[in-house]
């Protein structure tokens, strides 16, 4: 019997992926279909928390904001299409998964997969041209990514829970992308 380790796995390009019908909440990277974590409730509450302080800009300057949706990288027959918390493409009609290249900015929430998305996901939209953002849960601070070398640096650019960010022109306090801690009422 082959151990799981030591087995190669099957490498698919995006279009591949999504034509396999692969049961269960999976996303592609590196060529990999991997499970995804679900969602506890302080990333839950983030993803909307954004939602809801960018929908109204989004839809004024004509783009459309995506919720928890794969967006290629580099292009169709490429091997990554993450499935992003929060991102902002350009509004059109689309016939297969929208790509990096129609990407404004993308904002992934991170609890208990830090480590995979800073290393694995941010690394693919950045080296895109796609700035990008990590709601640290844990650390209860967002980081901002906006360029190639921005990626050397251990959390990029940081913006601490008493802190604001802007996204395309909407600013966003920090303090609002979390709930409240167990112990506030201390």
């Amino acid at each position: 019997m082959q151990l799981l380790k030591d087995a190669t796995p099957h490498l698919m390009t995006v279009g591949e992926y999504f034509a396999s019908n692969i049961q269960g909440h999976t996303e592609l990277i590196e060529g990999i279909a991997y499970d995804v974590s679900p969602e506890d409730e302080p990333h839950a509450f983030a993803v909307q928390q954004l939602n809801q302080f960018l929908l109204p800009k989004v839809m004024q300057f004509g783009q459309v904001l995506r919720i928890q949706s794969p967006i290629a990288v580099p292009d169709w027959q490429g091997r990554n299409a993450p499935e992003m918390d929060v991102t902002v493409i350009a509004r059109k009609q689309y016939d297969r998964t929208p790509t990096s290249a129609d990407a404004f900015a993308i904002i992934e929430v991170s609890d208990t997969t830090y480590d995979d998305d800073r290393e694995r996901k941010i690394p693919l939209y950045v080296n895109a041209g796609v700035p990008a953002w990590i709601v640290n849960i844990q650390l209860r601070q967002v980081e901002f990514y906006g360029s190639v070398a921005d990626l050397a640096i251990e959390h990029g650019h940081v913006f601490p829970e008493h802190g604001t960010i802007n996204v395309l022109g909407v600013s966003i306090p920090v303090a609002d992308l979390f709930t409240v801690r167990p112990d506030a009422n201390r």
